[in-house]
């Protein structure tokens, strides 16, 4: 599997990453992508990203999923590329609104897959945040840096 990826900041590749694409070449990306996955924060920058040109960027057997945010995504224009079949499926875990209402389109078709919003969810998940938490209340006491500091001006 080649693993492409989009980073505001692209930096050395992570491990399992093939390349990774500025923001201003997403739909470069998307043209190669069989299977889109989002996993980004809601930001100005985010908001609505997902909408009918980057569908119609993506190839027609591909498949989305959205376990980021809801408001990343129109809903309406992924139902138009659905329909138009743009895309070969979709996969959502979160929406705008969430819940999705139960008479959306969406919850009819039989190339769209609906979770819960639980995506993140993992039998470790508690011992990962305690770990994360016990790291950096001793990088804190030693004055190193702290891992995953909220940056508010870029909402995450």
């Amino acid at each position: 599997m080649r693993v492409l990826a989009v980073d505001p900041q692209p930096g050395e590749l992570p491990p399992g990453v093939n390349q990774v694409y500025p923001p201003e070449e997403l739909d470069a990306c998307l043209a190669e992508s069989d299977v889109v996955v989002v996993a980004a924060p809601h930001t100005p920058e985010t908001d609505g990203l997902f909408c009918r040109p980057r569908f119609q960027a993506m190839k027609p057997s591909a498949f989305f999923i959205n376990v980021g945010r809801g408001a990343i995504v129109d809903l309406d224009d992924l139902v138009q590329a659905l329909d138009a079949r743009e895309i070969a499926g979709a996969a959502l875990d979160v929406c705008d609104p969430e819940p999705l209402p139960p008479i959306h389109t969406l919850w009819k078709r039989n190339n769209v897959i609906i979770t819960p919003h639980v995506a993140a969810m993992s039998p470790r998940i508690a011992e990962r945040h305690l770990a994360l938490l016990v790291d950096n209340v001793e990088r804190f006491i030693s004055g190193r840096p702290l891992r995953n500091v909220v940056d508010k001006s870029r909402w995450y």
